[in-house]
């Protein structure tokens, strides 16, 4: 049996070529796959955001718009006024 060994060698050889090849097709394949699902989810995301993005222009943004702003404009304090208390340091800090 051990004479046999010496003529099994170019076998040997080949089946490594042939796995090597194969390993680096099926990377390949990977590789491209990875791109295409990554490609799909950016796709799908988008398309989802445009779709969210068009109802809530559509039906929510006109009801919550003015509810929105009237709760802004009771917290906000008038610009001249806020300006007046501040007194700024040479710093440039608030005192």
């Amino acid at each position: 049996m051990v004479n046999y060994l010496p003529f099994l060698e170019p076998a040997q050889e080949n089946i490594s070529r042939i796995y090597s090849m194969t390993s680096g097709i099926i990377t390949a394949i990977f590789a491209l796959w990875f791109l295409n699902f990554l490609a799909g989810l950016i796709q799908r995301t988008y398309a989802t955001g445009q779709a969210f993005g068009s109802f809530y222009r559509s039906t929510i943004r006109p009801f919550l718009k003015p509810v929105l702003l009237r709760f802004h404009s009771i917290f906000r304090r008038p610009r001249k006024e806020t300006m007046s208390k501040t007194i700024l340091n040479p710093f440039g800090s608030l005192r």
